[in-house]
């Protein structure tokens, strides 16, 4: 049985769970999501735990391999990287003052007050890092650090630092240096694949825990919020990304889809595009048959920077509870909402629930409570589970669109 159709077993028997736990074995309902929650966190720990190495060691290893300085394909990557998150954010933005989320829920001053206060017990993701510390973070004192906080964007631009100067060193030390990293990307790939082994019954935990705490008092104010950025998102990955694979890429989007078929579940199930990290090469190199120099360098730049899903959420978010308070936002503000998306999107740590740091920053700089916050968590984990998957989308179709361009050759396919 192949790994997208277990991992569908694992989503339709959690769903199946949760139902039967909120129904006839409600009883049983706190001994059994124990028992998911740690099932479901040792899958994910599992995974990240070779994720942030993964992301190095294929940074180093594709970047060695350039047969070429990699500057068309760094450029080609870094554009597609713009444009997608712009038209991401775009769409967000659009779809929110059309739809108008916030004021279609009719919520009374009293109402919004309960809702806060029913989801006040859940734990709100704040950062109190100023720029300095930001730019401090670039480039940290020690790269180990760097590598056990999960600090992606050092890592990855240490990672980009050492492809490049591999490139510079004598033939004979580049060489060794090759077979080095490329030896260490293929440990931790097969290390990755056992992990993946276990998949369905990590998803079958995560999505049974998930769908038991997700609350059903709050559904009706959340509905047009829901069905806002799934209908962007689907627009996004449909429309806009779509036709950038049917007239740029020139390739079939139905068939991409199928050939990322296995990526885009695991996307959708663990909501972590930095787990998802190895199934996406896979795919890419084995089934859509996308050149490893080509792979090596876009996917683990856009694990990291690629978040087209999360940005958009983030505008969708901040303009749903600006609406939902009664601030009216001007032109000017969200405009500052699209900049502040696309800024804090490009980077964002590639698990789950990551976006919320950001959206907290932007509900402050617009003058919004980052309390109100507590209100999207009811609904965050489906959410961040579809707008990974399209995170990972859009990474696949950046591969397929600079393999075309870079006058990469395709590999032969796998037998």
């Amino acid at each position: 049985m192949s790994l997208t159709r277990q991992i569908l077993i694992g989503l339709s028997l959690g769903i199946f769970a949760a139902t039967l736990l909120a129904g006839p074995l409600s009883a049983w309902q706190a001994d059994v999501l124990s028992l998911t929650s740690v099932t479901g966190s040792l899958f994910l720990n599992a995974l990240k735990m070779v994720a942030v190495p993964l992301i190095a060691t294929t940074l180093i290893a594709g970047l060695g391999k350039l047969d070429r300085a990699p500057g068309r394909l760094g450029a080609l990557t870094a554009g597609y990287y713009a444009m997608s998150t712009f038209l991401a954010v775009s769409m967000g933005l659009i779809l929110s003052n059309v739809i108008a989320p916030g004021l279609r829920a009719g919520l009374s001053e009293s109402a919004v007050a309960g809702l806060m206060a029913q989801s006040a017990g859940t734990p709100v993701l704040t950062s109190n890092s100023d720029w300095q510390s930001t730019l401090l973070g670039l480039v940290p004192g020690n790269i180990f650090n760097a590598l056990s906080s999960g600090n992606l964007i050092a890592v990855v631009l240490f990672s980009l630092v050492v492809g490049l100067a591999l490139r510079t060193l004598p033939s004979e030390l580049r060489s060794a240096q090759q077979s080095l990293w490329d030896g260490l990307q293929q440990l931790l790939m097969t290390i990755t694949q056992w992990v993946l082994r276990t998949a369905p019954i990590g998803v079958f935990a995560l999505v049974t825990t998930s769908a038991s705490q997700v609350g059903w008092a709050a559904a009706e104010p959340l509905a047009w919020f829901v069905i806002t950025v799934l209908l962007a998102l689907l627009l996004h990955a449909g429309l806009s990304l779509g036709l950038i694979l049917w007239r740029l890429a020139r390739v079939s989007p139905r068939q991409h889809a199928h050939d990322m078929s296995p990526a885009l579940w695991t996307a959708f199930s663990t909501a972590s595009s930095a787990a998802t990290l190895p199934v996406t090469l896979r795919c890419l190199n084995e089934r859509a048959n996308v050149p490893p120099s080509v792979t090596g360098l876009t996917v683990p730049l856009g694990t990291t920077m690629n978040m087209d899903g999360t940005a958009l959420y983030e505008c969708v978010a901040v303009l749903f509870l600006a609406q939902l308070f009664g601030a009216d936002l001007s032109l000017v503000q969200q405009l500052l909402v699209l900049f502040l998306a696309l800024a804090t999107s490009t980077g964002m740590a590639g698990i789950p629930a990551a976006s919320l740091v950001a959206i907290a920053l932007i509900l402050e700089r617009v003058g919004l409570p980052p309390e109100a916050l507590g209100l999207l968590l009811i609904t965050d984990r489906p959410l961040d589970m579809c707008r990974t998957a399209v995170n990972v989308w859009s990474d696949s179709v950046a591969a397929r669109l600079v393999a075309r361009y870079a006058d990469e050759p395709t590999q032969e396919p796998s037998a």
